[in-house]
């Protein structure tokens, strides 16, 4: 999972190649070069520690899986699974609560790098970065 302050360093890294590649308003795009180099530090603070296996001891639990892609940064993203279409009933864990509520996933977009050639291009990537409980859709509402 993608911890805030290394989104923090990726959105100025962004920032960063977009201004030394000249792809400010303006610029003729034909006579563009991509020729810099990108440099992430590896040091990073979370300010998620602490939450434990939250992914597990959730009414809407989820599982962790991954996706790398080699010309991307970051290269590796992990994303929220929900276990079930339903919620765990908060008075007895191991069993299912009623129908009317269902688990869905929470959707976070990550600014992304794109390595092609000699050249970075900045995108969002729709990321599901955990799942809560809602109201079932029923023909009321």
């Amino acid at each position: 999972m993608l911890r805030s302050s290394t989104s923090k360093y990726l959105i100025a890294a962004c920032v960063c190649v977009m201004v030394a590649l000249g792809v400010a308003k303006g610029k003729d795009k034909a006579s563009e070069q991509c020729n810099a180099v990108l440099v992430i530090s590896a040091v990073t603070q979370s300010s998620s520690e602490g939450n434990g296996n939250i992914h597990v001891r959730s009414l809407s639990p989820w599982t962790w899986k991954f996706s790398t892609v080699e010309n991307r940064i970051p290269s590796t993203i992990w994303e929220a699974e929900c276990s079930s279409s339903h919620c765990s009933s908060p008075n007895n864990p191991s069993q299912p609560g009623a129908f009317t509520i269902n688990s869905v996933p929470i959707y976070q977009q990550v600014l992304v790098l794109s390595h092609k050639e000699s050249c970075y291009t900045a995108s969002y990537q729709t990321v599901a970065v955990g799942c809560t409980c809602v109201w079932a859709k029923t023909a009321i509402n």
